[in-house]
């Protein structure tokens, strides 16, 4: 059986085959400012005239080029030979993230588009491939003031404003190719239930054939004890099984539960067969762990769970929007766990699928929030519903996330209270994903005027902690009907209200020092003793209100001109640590 070493060689841990090529390096580039490439065929040129550092975007300094200037369209070109091991096998192309419209060509023949800067795409190049050196160009199209794209906190005019940021463009997210059969397992959901003690496996197949005989073999492994290892016939092209991970050893009820405290991760091996015959092996992980909703606390493995959360917009000193490396990510989680922080709340982005992996590994919640766009347009409708299905499809198993975010502060859906059609659009957002996924918690519009939502999320950064105390301090069925973030909002659009959810400050805090120079909220603060103030006089107040069942302050780190961060851009903390964590979890 695997171990995790194994797997974290992976751009993807959670689907690992051994036949992979990581393609993260040195590529060709070219700004395309006079949109002529197409015209000129670069897709046929021998190499473009710069060079870049994949997975990193030309507007950061790890990239090599470290521009931010503005070019809509840009390229790139990779020289690759396939491994002897791939031959006899389908090649598959993958992309974690590319933004935002993308077409990709292998030896000049057109390989796939693909639209969306968040969610990531594959695509076989087998009968493109020659026998020698292949050619792998991209063509990124990303416009500057498309409001109506879903592009998160990249700014749409010129100039900085508040709590936007300078734009990124381009490859940002790993690139791989993979080795399959022709019969080979296309994707997968594991869900464990505490309850039982089980997981179900259901597994879409690719390359079936009605006259196969195919079975299937399934190994688990938990501290190093076997606790499943079935075979079963499968009929069609779908897996649909449940299996027993009962274990000994644990002081659980007789599974190994997954929590931020004790992120224990099952090893899974599964094994396609055809007529005897291994066609495919995927090496993954799954957590136990059960997420619910009762009398208006959230209980996580049948016990109540205090969300002590922390906004984390995702931005480094030097990849900008991409991690330098694993140790990186590795350091924030743990920094931000010393704090005394159970869980964070990404906020406008999609973090990779490496950056998941060691949130389930080191253990911490995790609330995953579609990227905004900032302009309602009813024919956009399905590729934002597109996106959004394809990144939960993404993620779904990784077990550190609790939360799905469909929208944020009605942004791109400015006329939420009142507008049927942007009403519906997050209600349809918060069905399908629901449908997709009954076990996690689902948030149709993060802050103010919800739809439907699981979880009743208010944002507010008042000042001091008694203007907390003195507008939450009733009870909680009349917070739904009163407003809330400072009074400016109602808590939910016309026509809907509170249903007895959970209830969470999921934004609150901004503070900046006065030598910081940028953006934040409310007065700055002066000293290490003012900002602990402050941090303790909201922190505090939040938790003594008896129905709030979490919070998150914002923010982590500071990025560009928003400076309220707990820490600098470069991780240095702006107050005493041991003092942070001593609100977030000291006696009151």
């Amino acid at each position: 059986m695997y171990n995790f070493e194994t797997i974290e060689k992976h751009p993807n841990p959670q689907n690992y085959r051994k036949d992979f090529l990581c393609l993260d390096g040195s590529w060709d580039f070219a700004f395309d400012f006079d949109n002529i490439g197409l015209k000129n065929a670069w897709q046929n040129a021998q190499k473009l005239d710069s060079v870049i550092l994949v997975p990193f975007v030309y507007q950061s300094k790890k990239s090599g080029i470290d521009s931010a200037q503005f070019c809509e369209t840009v390229w790139y070109k990779r020289k690759v030979t396939v491994p002897e091991s791939f031959n006899g096998k389908r090649v598959i192309l993958n992309f974690a993230a590319v933004d935002y419209e993308c077409d990709v060509w292998v030896n000049g023949n057109h390989a796939t588009h693909h639209l969306g800067g968040y969610s990531s795409f594959k695509t076989d190049i087998t009968e493109l491939l020659n026998g020698g050196e292949n050619d792998i160009t991209l063509r990124v199209t990303d416009p500057d003031f498309a409001k109506q794209n879903i592009r998160g906190k990249q700014l749409w005019g010129t100039g900085e404003f508040g709590c936007w940021y300078k734009r990124y463009t381009g490859i940002w997210q790993s690139v791989w190719l993979e080795a399959v059969s022709e019969l080979h397992i296309e994707r997968f959901i594991l869900k464990g239930d505490v309850d039982t003690n089980t997981v179900s496996i259901k597994a879409e197949l690719e390359g079936f054939n009605k006259d196969d005989n195919i079975s299937a073999d399934v190994q688990i492994v938990i501290n190093e004890t076997e606790v499943a290892n079935a075979s079963f016939k499968v009929y069609g092209d779908y897996i649909n099984e449940q299996l027993s991970v009962d274990y000994a050893g644990s002081p659980f009820r007789g599974s190994e539960w997954w929590s931020p405290e004790h992120p224990n991760l099952y090893r899974m091996l599964i094994t396609l067969k055809k007529n005897g015959q291994e066609a495919d092996e995927i090496q993954t992980y799954f957590g136990m762990r059960k997420l619910e909703a009762e009398y208006g606390r959230v209980l996580l493995n049948n016990f109540p769970f205090y969300h002590r959360s922390i906004l984390n917009q995702g931005y480094y000193p030097e990849g900008y929007i991409t991690p330098e490396d694993d140790e990186r990510i590795i350091s924030d989680i743990k920094l931000i766990k010393s704090m005394g922080y159970n869980a964070m709340r990404i906020h406008q982005k999609i973090e990779s699928p490496r950056f998941l992996y060691w949130c389930d590994r080191v253990g911490i919640a995790v609330w995953e929030e579609i990227p905004s766009m900032y302009q309602y347009r009813e024919l956009e409708a399905h590729n934002i519903m597109s996106q959004i299905t394809d990144i939960v499809l993404r993620d779904i198993n990784h077990p550190s996330i609790f939360t799905w975010v469909m929208f944020n502060e009605s942004w791109g859906v400015q006329q939420l209270r009142f507008d049927i059609g942007q009403q519906n659009l997050t209600k349809g957002a918060y069905f399908t994903v629901k449908s997709m996924d009954p076990t996690r918690f689902v948030i149709s519009n993060d802050g103010w005027q919800q739809t439907e939502s699981d979880i009743m999320t208010i944002h507010d950064y008042s000042a001091y902690g008694d203007e907390l105390s003195e507008r939450y301090g009733t009870d909680a069925p009349q917070i739904g009907e009163n407003p809330v973030a400072g009074q400016r909002r109602f808590a939910f659009a016309k026509d809907h209200g509170y249903s007895g959810q959970p209830i969470m400050l999921t934004e609150y805090g901004g503070i900046s020092y006065a030598t910081d120079g940028g953006w934040g909220y409310n007065e700055k603060v002066k000293t290490e003793e003012e900002f602990l103030e402050r941090f303790g006089s909201l922190t505090i107040a939040i938790r003594k209100i008896p129905y709030m069942t979490g919070y998150c302050f914002t923010q982590f780190t500071d990025v560009e001109n928003e400076q309220n961060g707990l820490v600098t851009i470069n991780r240095e903390p702006k107050a005493d640590i041991t003092k942070i964590r001593k609100i977030n979890i000291g006696a009151i």
